[in-house]
């Protein structure tokens, strides 16, 4: 349904992209691989934020990052996607879990090891742009 959306204004996009920016923007997400970044800990530890502010200086608009605290909100998220319960802190540190494609890296809470994981698979770049075969 999106690629139809998307070649039904492929016209109007190549004559004025700006005329139509959310297009863009499902374009982009279309094309991109999302990734999911699960930070495991209190939010109000150093540890945590640490780790949170390492994720949220990037530009990354197709990354979705998730608090895992073991609160309400990881248990509601647990009833709707099972594997969410594995998300916790190791050795009582706050840790992150870099996941795409439905694989997760190996669990972190060195903050030189997830800066590291985030730019080796970045969504922003990792997507091939689409074009037409040049007209002869």
């Amino acid at each position: 349904m999106a690629e139809q959306t998307i070649k039904a204004f492929q016209a109007q996009l190549s004559r004025s992209p700006s005329s139509l920016p959310q297009l863009l923007v499902a374009l982009d997400a279309s094309d991109s691989a999302s990734r999911q970044v699960v930070i495991a800990g209190r939010p109000e530890t150093s540890d945590t934020l640490g780790l949170l502010r390492e994720v949220n200086h990037r530009y990354q608009p197709n990354q979705i990052v998730i608090l895992a605290d073991g609160g309400a909100g990881q248990e509601y998220f647990t009833q709707k996607i099972e594997f969410f319960k594995d998300f916790h802190p190791i050795d009582e540190k706050a840790t992150a879990y870099v996941c795409q494609n439905y694989a997760c890296q190996l669990p972190t809470n060195d903050l030189a090891l997830l800066s590291r994981l985030l730019d080796k698979a970045s969504p922003a770049t990792d997507h091939k742009v689409k074009q037409d075969a040049p007209k002869q």
